[in-house]
């Protein structure tokens, strides 16, 4: 169902019938307001959520809303031709919303690193900025095979990824996370669990004997999260230094940065492989 209405929203706004490309938009995502940016059209945006922070200009856009909830008069107000959404992020009663006040959608959803460039490229085709969008996809592509050549061949390195301590959260093998790793030469010792984020114990961890920790929180939250393992039987990872800490906004927004945060995160593995041989 959910995929015949995407499909639905995707026909809908790349038929013949649109005669000029969408001029104000709302991104009602960071990454979606990241990837507008990146594909040339980030001064149409009209309107977006408080969560949207970059790049810099995207704090200067008015807020319709934020993570709980999504203003319908501010909305109403901007009068857009295109409202993005998340599709597998976005609440569904917000959608519902958004279809009752018979504004345009397009819903966009990325499970893959290389659904990044490919949705930069269908951007760049429905905003006709593909003179700006399809070199920055190019460039994210080339950039992620060049990751891909690079850690091919490196020893592979168990790594227990957290995104949250109380109670103690990963990510499991369908998310992004997992593919990123596996980019750099690592695997994640949940990849076998179906869900995206999962709740672990501390024993669960222990007993799979990571060889590094991947910590994606705040400077705040990642001193917390130490502390926490610290006061405990901390891993062997955690004891020895094997421990990575990388900006969550790099590594958990799908948009144009996220390849940033995946060689920041291989370029720091491999710090801990050549430390730990």
């Amino acid at each position: 169902m959910r995929r015949s209405r995407l499909l639905g929203c995707l026909c809908l706004f790349l038929a013949p019938a649109w005669a000029a490309p969408p001029m104000r938009i709302v991104t009602l995502a960071p990454h979606l307001t990241e990837l507008v940016f990146a594909a040339g059209a980030g001064e149409r945006i009209v309107g977006t959520l408080d969560t949207s922070d970059y790049p810099a200009a995207a704090r200067r856009i008015p807020r319709v809303g934020d993570s709980q909830h999504l203003d319908a008069e501010r909305l109403l107000a901007l009068k857009p031709d295109l409202v993005l959404v998340w599709a597998d992020g976005q609440p569904a009663a917000e959608r519902a919303l958004i279809e009752r006040l018979q504004l345009p959608i397009l819903a966009l959803e990325q499970h893959h690193l290389d659904d990044v460039p490919a949705d930069l490229e269908r951007l760049g085709q429905l905003f006709g900025t593909q003179s700006v969008a399809a070199p920055e996809a190019a460039r994210l592509r080339a950039a992620l095979e060049a990751l891909r050549a690079r850690y091919a061949h490196a020893r592979h390195l168990r790594v227990f990824w957290q995104v949250w301590s109380a109670p103690l959260y990963t990510l499991g093998g369908q998310h992004v996370a997992t593919e990123m790793l596996r980019i750099c030469g690592a695997d994640n010792v949940f990849a076998e669990q179906t869900q995206s984020a999962v709740a672990v114990d501390e024993e669960a961890v222990l007993a799979r004997q990571p060889d590094a920790l991947v910590l994606t929180g705040s400077a705040t939250e990642t001193a917390d999260w130490l502390q926490r393992w610290n006061s405990r039987v901390a891993p062997t990872a955690l004891r020895t230094g094997a421990v990575v800490t990388v900006d969550p906004d790099l590594v958990t927004r799908m948009g144009p940065r996220i390849v940033e945060g995946t060689r920041e995160l291989c370029e720091r593995l491999a710090v801990i492989r050549a430390r730990h041989p």
